[in-house]
Formats: C-alpha cells, structure tokens, sequence
C-alpha cells in the first residue's frame, strides 16, 4: 500500500474541484481524504494501489472549468491504517456555503451565456422572418394593383 499527500493551490475555490475529486476517488477502492487549508490551498491524502493511485493523480492532476492549478506537490507519507474510505474534511458552514455557491454562480453564468446566445439567434430568426413578410406584403401590393389593372381592363371591355 502506498500513501501520498498531495497539496494543490490555484484557482481551486468555488470551484467544484473538491466534489469533482471525490467523484473520481470514490470510484476506486482507494482511501484518504481532502480537505481546504487554511491558505485556500487544497490538502489530499490517498493511500492504496500505487497504479490506481497514478491514474486518479492523472485525473486530478488535469480538472475540468472553471479550475485551474497553478502549483501540485505530491510527497509519500505513510499509510495511515484507520482510513477505510474516501471523505471530505468539511471546514465551517460559513466556507462550505461560500464554496457551494461557487459551481452554481459558475454554472449561472455559463447558461446565462448560452441564453444570450440564443436571443441573439431568435433576434437573427425575426429579423429574417420580418424581412419575409415585407417582401409578402409587397407581393400582396403587386398582386393587387396587377388585379386592379386586369379589372379595370375587363371593365372598360
């Protein structure tokens, strides 16, 4: 068995990082836990398979959006046989509130996005279908003036 902390600093607040770990992690048979330091750095220990503990720092090593790591330190430490599974540390509820926050503003703002984007498309769409209708409206003039001059023929006939 082999045990490694791992500190992680960055854009790793607010995130959604820790969950996205967890995630990860708990899909293996490895055990530890990750916790937020008091610097807002992120703290991991894991400790198992060496090759699964490899695959898991690949992962972790590479985060989805909006995270972004600027430094990732892994030392061995020694496996500590009390851990069974993989958990959170959780900090105040005060920092866990303000971390929760964090994925959804992030996930606000990516539809909010997405949402502009489709008014945009709307608008494009009824601006092209408000061009239709005036080119039918003056169809509908032509058509009607066309009629009038064939009435007006077919009168004086």
């Amino acid at each position: 068995m082999k045990a490694l902390k791992i500190k992680i600093s960055g854009k790793i607040l607010r995130t959604g990082y820790r969950w996205y770990i967890v995630e990860i992690v708990r899909e293996t048979n490895l055990a530890g836990y990750v916790e937020f330091t008091p610097e807002g750095d992120l703290s991991i220990h894991l400790q198992g398979e060496e090759n699964i503990i490899q695959e898991i720092i690949e992962k972790i090593r590479n985060p989805p959006p909006p995270t972004q790591i600027k430094q990732f330190n892994v030392e061995e430490v020694k496996p500590d046989p009390k851990l069974k599974t993989f958990t959170i540390k959780y900090g105040t509820i005060g920092d866990e509130l303000h971390e929760g926050f964090g994925p959804i503003e992030f996930a606000l703002d990516h539809h909010l996005g997405e949402i502009v984007n489709i008014i945009g498309e709307l608008k494009k769409s009824i601006d092209e279908i408000s061009g239709k209708i005036d080119q039918l409206y003056d169809s509908q003039k032509d058509l009607i003036k066309a009629l009038e001059k064939l009435s007006d023929k077919l009168a004086t006939r």
